[in-house]
């Protein structure tokens, strides 16, 4: 089911017997000609760590300027990140650092370090369970994570850290300034993570900030600094998952159950309605666009402006966001999100995003593009399609064209892995990454699209200028405003906000001269008839109806979807594939055009499966044909499991094209002198 979408009982049979009708256009699993043996989790086909700048850091803290990240010496910087979480934090030294090399050479330079607080589910913690209180940092714990960054820095990684994802706050926890944690029963009947309270109960908050505190504060052991004062760690998340807006107002209403804190946010919706004139009936119903969702915006700026005047004073340089747009959050949940240095945004897709007509449907990256606020950086700490997504072997290719397109700035895929070996055995793991072919297969042609800017910007930026009506007092996402849905593959789109008075910080934003202003949300900018739609670039076309996505660019060249039993001519490329699905790359791997470069990587994978459920992961053959117009003289290698290159093979060569058969032994080629 697609973000933001509720199926009536006849139209989700009809979704159900459409998913079986497209599932029947794969080929089916094929334990005798699929390959097992596709991906080691120690390697990369490829090593691009040559992309990093060794050791992270070394260019001075990264700071936001306008609406993109830099270092403090003035170098721009794009990161393309993945997710370290739970138990994937507390593995033995041999293990972090076989998995920072692989990483590095994979093509990551960011690793979010997340779950690390989970002290319900996680075991170790950075939180010591064996106290009464969730007030002190484990020993163990913090070693596991001070021996992860010293590793990732050391092999140009950088760091990206949550301060409060699923501390469980507990009886003993008792703050110098407020005591006890008042309505700490209503807490613990939520879960402990205090979601939602948090913006509400003074003592949580002064714990939070304490927890802040230590944990920046810690000075790791082997970098010998403080994450504050550690350029390797470039961001920063107040606490995840975590609004009011969309999401949490409605915890504290009087029939919830939890009365001390629906007294507490009773009085703070009186006082709001006396100083800001709106009535008090409406900013009750927190579950309605209106006055409430003003409400709950400041509500969130309270806590916000707080916890970042704290990080302030202990020092922290870095960009921090509050919390995230995620789980279809309505546009009203952007404002407060602009009191952080940038916006964070998570989304997940599912199956067939390349056949989803954007006039109609929004797609997971129309989700993650609309939290983009106009003159602000955007990171994205989560986007995955997830295991058992039948093509999930686009997304990769697709996320990094879109972003590069959008001007993005940081991707993470949610997760690397929360699994607690790198040499893992029994069932696939849906959020351990490392060891799916689909996704990590396609990670270095991404990260090198991305990276090395292969695929250009935007030529022109559009901006939804939401009037007051629209931006607190309507359901504005992706699924409602066609605007953003045609928009985003086409040209730079932003969000812009405007000025409210009843709130006494600004949120507005005001966009360059240049950003052409869009007033109608239900605007389609796909030219009428067309079922395509391509970048104003010209260097990204996906054809919806057909069902595939290309990217037609001097140093990547790629056709990604339903492109099997079709010819695709490109640049210098031409593809005839016989995989019904597949996604199909040449990235140049030394910089130069495709048709001049020395050495090309090749990146081909389709489906991969489990057909027990057990790993490892079986991937499937492509086959196919791919013709090349370049420079004579280059060779083309098979590239192992391992990274490992076979026998050279002496492609056909006539008039300046290469022939280059695609048999289905492996995966990735690199054509090179």
């Amino acid at each position: 089911m697609r973000p933001g979408i509720c199926l009536s009982p006849f139209l989700f049979a009809l979704f159900l017997l459409q998913s079986l009708a497209c599932s029947q256009r794969y080929d089916p699993i094929d334990p005798e000609t699929w390959s097992d043996d596709v991906l080691d989790y120690t390697a990369s086909p490829v090593d691009l760590s040559f992309l990093n700048h060794t050791p992270a850091g070394s260019h001075g803290f990264v700071q936001a300027v306008g609406d993109h990240l830099e270092f403090e010496d003035g170098t721009p910087v794009r990161f393309w990140g993945g997710n370290l979480a739970a138990q994937a934090l507390f593995v033995d030294d041999s293990q972090i650092d076989a998995q920072a090399r692989r990483m590095a050479s994979l093509g990551f330079n960011l690793m979010r370090i997340h779950h690390h607080d989970s002290t319900r589910w996680v075991n170790p913690s950075v939180i010591d369970k064996s106290q009464s209180d969730s007030r002190s940092l484990d020993v163990t714990g913090m070693d596991r994570l001070d021996y992860w960054i010293y590793a990732l820095k050391e092999n140009g990684i950088y760091v990206w850290l949550d301060l409060h994802t699923g501390r469980q706050f507990q009886e003993g926890d008792v703050d110098t300034e407020h005591g006890v944690i008042v309505g700490y029963d209503e807490i613990v009947d939520d879960g402990k993570e205090a979601i939602g309270f948090s913006y509400y109960n003074d003592a949580v908050r002064e714990l939070m900030k304490e927890f802040n505190e230590s944990y920046l504060t810690h000075v790791n052991p082997y970098t010998e600094r403080t994450y504050t004062n550690e350029p390797a760690i470039m961001g920063l998340l107040l606490t995840n998952e975590n609004d009011l807006t969309t999401h949490y107002g409605d915890k504290m209403l009087a029939t919830k159950g939890n009365p001390v804190h629906n007294a507490i946010f009773e009085s703070r919706a009186e006082a709001f309605a006396d100083v800001s004139g709106l009535p008090l009936s409406e900013i009750l119903k927190t579950w309605q666009p209106g006055p409430s969702k003003i409400f709950l915006n400041e509500q969130e700026h309270l806590f916000n402006a707080d916890l970042l005047q704290h990080l302030d004073s202990i020092g922290v340089k870095v960009p921090v966001a509050t919390t995230s747009m995620w789980g279809n959050s309505r546009l009203y949940s952007l404002p407060s999100l602009t009191e952080g240095t940038l916006i964070d945004a998570h989304a997940y897709g599912g199956d067939e995003a390349l056949s989803d007509n954007p006039r109609y449907n929004a797609n997971y990256i129309s989700w993650i593009g609309a939290s983009q606020m106009n003159g602000m950086p955007l990171s994205t700490t989560e986007w995955n399609t997830p295991y058992p997504t039948i093509d999930r072997f686009i997304a990769p290719l697709y996320v990094a064209s879109i972003a590069s397109l959008q001007g993005w700035d940081a991707p993470m895929i949610y997760n690397y892995s929360e699994m607690s070996t790198f040499a893992p055995t029994g069932n696939v793991h849906q959020w351990s990454t490392f060891v799916d072919p689909a996704l990590m297969g396609m990670m270095p042609a991404a990260a090198l699209a991305y990276r090395e800017g292969h695929i250009a910007p935007a030529n022109t930026s559009y901006c939804l200028d939401l009037d007051r009506s629209e931006a607190y007092f309507q359901e504005v996402t992706p699924t409602t405003s066609r605007a953003i849905r045609t928009l985003m593959e086409q040209s730079q789109f932003s969000v812009c906000l405007p000025d409210i008075s009843e709130l006494d910080w600004d949120s507005a934003s005001d966009p360059a001269a240049d950003v052409i202003r869009v007033t109608d949300k239900g605007r389609d900018f796909i030219p009428s008839g067309q079922n395509y739609v391509e970048s104003d670039t010209g260097e990204l076309l996906r054809d919806w109806q057909a069902g595939f996505q290309t990217i037609n660019t001097q140093k990547t060249q790629a056709a990604s979807g339903w492109i099997g039993g079709r010819q695709l001519d490109l640049l210098d490329v031409s593809f005839e594939i016989s995989t019904p699905k597949a996604t199909v790359s040449l990235s140049s791997l030394d910089g130069y055009p495709l048709d001049q470069s020395r050495n090309i990587l090749i990146s081909a994978l389709a489906q991969a499966a489990s057909p027990d459920g057990d790993l490892p992961i079986l991937a499937e053959p492509v086959v196919g044909t791919i013709r090349l117009a370049a420079d004579p003289g280059l060779k083309l290698f098979p590239i192992a499991s391992d990274g490992s290159e076979g026998a050279p093979i002496q492609p056909a060569y006539d008039g300046g094209v290469y022939t280059l058969d695609l048999t289905g032994a492996t995966h990735w080629y690199s054509l090179k002198r």
